[in-house]
C-alpha cells in the first residue's frame, strides 16, 4: 500500500512541476514582450528627440535607421539578459 501511495504522490508531483514550468515560461514570455514593447516605445521618443536636436542629421542616420538600430540593440540586450532556450 505504501508503494502505491508513493507512486501516486510522485506522479502528482511530476504533473504539478510540469504545470509550474509551463506557467513560469508563459509569464516570462509575457513579461519579456511587455519590456520590449515599453522599450521600443521609449526608443521612438529618443530617436525623435535625437533627430530634432540635430544630433544625427549630419551622418548616415535618419529617424528610421536610428530607430531600427535602437530597437535591434534593445532586443539583443533582452535576449542576452534572459537567455531563452
Amino acid at each position: 500500500m505504501t508503494t502505491l501511495a508513493l507512486q501516486s504522490l510522485s506522479f502528482s508531483t511530476k504533473i504539478l512541476e510540469k504545470i509550474g514550468a509551463f506557467l513560469k515560461k508563459s509569464f516570462q514570455g509575457i513579461m519579456i514582450g511587455w519590456m520590449v514593447a515599453r522599450q521600443t516605445q521609449a526608443n521612438r521618443h529618443i530617436a525623435d528627440i535625437l533627430i530634432r536636436s540635430g544630433e544625427y542629421r549630419k551622418g548616415e542616420h535618419n529617424y528610421y535607421t536610428l530607430l531600427a538600430d535602437l530597437n535591434q540593440k534593445t532586443i539583443q540586450n533582452i535576449h542576452k539578459e534572459y537567455n531563452n532556450d
